[in-house]
Order: structure tokens, then sequence, then C-alpha cells
């Protein structure tokens, strides 16, 4: 993705099952964790869920408009902004029985934390 080039199912399967991993470490250890990643496929959602039931989803859900904005605006990542139009030709919305927790992206990060934290109960 550095290079332009947008990554494959194949590119990510590895990188999918090595967060799952890191994601059993933390359930055996009993200690809370974050990832973020861009999980835009139901197979990569199962992959990342598969037998953690304790493990919720979170869409951060916005328009490519609104996130294009928000790309423009970062300095030195690695993600460049051409590719945004390959991750939204890949993205498949999450089904109703995937009991994905979505938060719009409209306002500060402090206020979408916000929103995420309560939705999980916290």
């Amino acid at each position: 993705m550095r290079a332009g080039t947008p990554l494959t199912d194949a590119d990510r399967m590895p990188w999918l099952r090595s967060i799952g991993d890191w994601m059993d470490g933390r359930i055996r250890a009993g200690k809370p964790g974050v990832v973020t990643c861009s999980a835009l496929k139901r197979v990569y959602r199962d992959v990342l869920l598969d037998g953690r039931d304790c493990v919720r989803l979170v869409l951060l859900d916005g328009d490519r408009d609104t996130i294009a904005a928000r790309m423009r605006e970062r300095k030195g990542h690695f993600f460049k902004p051409e590719l945004l139009d390959s991750q939204f030709a890949d993205y498949e919305r999450p089904g109703p029985d995937e009991d994905t927790i979505t938060v719009p992206v409209t306002g500060t990060p402090e206020e979408i934390v916000d929103r995420i934290l309560t939705a999980v109960g916290r």
C-alpha cells in the first residue's frame, strides 16, 4: 500500500490471522485491547471474529468525501489518498447478523471515542 498498490485478499489473510493471534493472547491474559484495521469484507471480519465471542466490531462510518477530506489533512501517513476508491470498491457493509456497532465519524476524535465507549457499555 505504501507503493500505491491495493492489497489483495491473499496479502491480507496472514495479517488478519496475526491480528487474531494477538487478540487470542489478550483474551487468554484477560486484558482488553483495541485493534484498528480496514476489515472491508465480511470474510476479513469472519477471520477476526472466529471463535472470539467477546470481540466487538465497531464500524467508523463515513462517506467517501468526508474520509477523503480527512486523509488530505493527515501528514506523513503511508496510505495514499489515491487508494481510497479501491477501498470503497472492496467494501462490504456489515450485515444485520454481524452485530456491528456503527459509529458515525462526524465530530471530534474525542466525541467519536465517547460514542464508542457508550455503545460498548463503558
